[in-house]
């Protein structure tokens, strides 16, 4: 797969490069920005808004058993955007450097899960108790999120026909999302029923997680004319990390994860020029990231008990956005 990729890509560049260089006969250096060379240099500057949908999770596994927290990314994101760019002398994107940084309005929605199983239920406990294998606990509780997101990228065209692009893309994510976890509500199954069925009023969790990683893929713009343009572009790799930290205000316990593994995004957007300075832009993203690891756990309320289990952090998301952007 790896080789054949590397074969389309290959082939690409050399087809473009050839079609390029019989074009440049004729060129045409209308449009925004600076002129450079052959063709022009410009500067975008945008704001963003839009809504993420989706959640990071922690799956953790002990003997006996395993639990798995679930929280809730729903949240309404704004922030800016700023594109560096070049144009040949046909007037078409050549190459493009993109950062962009977006954060939450407001606190978040939707609740946390927590969920725990026990596969044998003496085992775990360690005297006789009723076996009642399967979801043992599960509660819900509100959430309070402080979300931020920060990627850049590099993009390079070429151009085989003139309304069609396609071409490498590098860059680099970072999110950090932040929980206070409050209002606990507790149902216990089975025989534990009467033990963990309450609620507790009050912040009972605090959590953490960022993620990391380089990534690398294709981007491709399709022209409709002058004042319309599709990009897609779609970026994986095998280099994510993830770290995150949980504070068990209740337990007197702190966990912290450490995992790596794989990621993958996907972007669609329109773009419409509709003034000779002005562009809106309306598009979609669907991120997933999958890694395992290990994680600590230690008690703080003075038994100095601590232990490691196995983890894995995941997270699906969904972003929809427009944005108003302003070119130089």
């Amino acid at each position: 797969m790896k080789r054949l990729l590397l074969v389309i890509l290959l082939s690409t560049l050399l087809i473009s490069s050839s079609v390029e260089f019989g074009m440049a006969q004729t060129p045409s250096n209308k449009g925004v920005g600076w002129k450079f060379a052959n063709g022009k240099l410009y500067l975008d500057l945008g704001l963003q808004f839009g809504y993420l949908h989706g959640d990071s999770t922690y799956h953790i596994n002990f003997p006996g058993g395993a639990s798995e927290l679930k929280f809730p990314l729903m949240t309404y994101l704004l922030g800016p955007q700023i594109v560096w760019g070049y144009k040949n002398a046909w007037n078409l994107d050549k190459l493009r450097v993109q950062l962009k940084w977006i954060t939450n309005v407001g606190r978040g929605s939707g609740k946390m899960k927590d969920s725990d199983w026990i596969d044998d239920d003496s085992a775990f406990f360690g005297f006789p108790v009723p076996n009642n294998p399967g979801l043992d606990i599960y509660s819900e509780s509100t959430i309070k999120l402080r979300a931020n997101i920060f990627d850049a990228n590099l993009i390079y065209n070429f151009w085989p026909i003139k309304f069609f692009s396609i071409g490498p893309m590098l860059g680099y994510r970072y999110q950090h999302f932040k929980y206070d976890v409050s209002d606990l509500n507790q149902i216990g199954f089975g025989a534990y029923a009467p033990f963990f069925t309450s609620s507790v009023p009050g912040k009972v969790l605090k959590y953490k997680v960022a993620y990391s990683f380089p990534y690398f893929g294709l981007n491709s713009d399709i022209l409709f004319g002058k004042k319309f343009q599709i990009n897609m572009n779609a970026g994986y790799t095998p280099w994510a990390f993830a770290k995150d930290e949980d504070n068990h205000l209740l337990r007197y316990k702190l966990s912290k994860g450490d995992t790596d593994g794989f990621a993958f995004l996907a972007n669609l957007k329109g773009s419409w020029n509709f003034l000779p300075h002005w562009f809106l832009i309306i598009g979609g993203e669907y991120l997933k990231i999958r890694t395992t690891g290990s994680q600590h756990q230690f008690f703080y309320d003075g038994s100095g008990v601590s232990f490691d289990v196995n983890d894995r952090i995941s997270s699906k998301q969904w972003l929809a956005s427009f944005m108003i952007t302003y070119r130089f």
